[in-house]
């Protein structure tokens, strides 16, 4: 079994496409190779990577909020307005949970691929993925329940520190807030985003100062 790792242009526009349709079919949203909704209080993103002979199926859930949550504290609060895709594709996003990837094989080349095959193929292993994934998040019982959950489960608990953070700031808990984020500042860690000549956790401290002097 062979596997091809280039494709050419007009077959990358052709699997978009079908990726498109698929998303379609199920009532879903999709930009590019990207595909993605609002389910219930969160949100759900979908990559998918067709590929010869593996095809990868990237699992991505978040609260839906936690972007805004980020955006207001970090001063970009119009983001909030843009189109949904901004949170699936856009450059300042909150590190989302990724489940374990979904791997379909299948014997296909470039030279004989057939593209009713592949459409079928995602449709039906993106909609027992999105299947499984709405039946995870409606045993949460809140954030909290899901930040538990994604702690537990993820290789590097550290990665999704700001998403506790931010968190906290949604139930108000801006003194936890504040301290997780001087802790974090003490050891030399303020956080992967930079606007203004300000790290995101220096922008944690100041926006919870404000809210407790309020």
């Amino acid at each position: 079994m062979v596997k091809f790792s280039k494709i050419d242009k007009q077959l990358e526009k052709e699997l978009k496409q079908a990726i498109r349709v698929v998303a379609k079919k199920l009532k879903l949203k999709s930009r590019s190779k990207n595909v993605f909704d609002k389910v219930g209080d969160y949100f759900v993103h979908y990559m998918i990577n067709i590929n010869f002979p593996d095809n990868k199926f990237r699992v991505i859930v978040s609260p839906y909020i936690i972007d805004d949550i980020f955006w207001e504290v970090f001063d970009m609060a119009s983001n909030s307005q843009a189109p949904m895709s901004l949170r699936a594709v856009g450059a300042f996003t909150v590190d989302k949970f990724f489940l374990p990837d979904k791997i379909a094989t299948e014997d296909w080349t470039i030279e004989d691929l057939d593209l009713e095959k592949v459409e079928t193929k995602v449709f039906e292993v993106l909609s027992e993925t999105h299947e499984e994934v709405c039946k995870l998040i409606s045993s949460f019982s809140d954030f909290e329940d899901f930040y538990t959950y994604v702690v537990e489960n993820a290789p590097i608990p550290a990665q999704y520190d700001l998403m506790g953070m931010l968190l906290m700031i949604h139930r108000e808990q801006y003194a936890d807030a504040l301290q997780m984020a001087e802790d974090l500042i003490a050891k030399r860690q303020l956080g992967k985003f930079q606007n203004k000549s300000k790290w995101i956790n220096e922008y944690i401290v100041d926006y919870c100062k404000e809210r407790l002097e309020k």
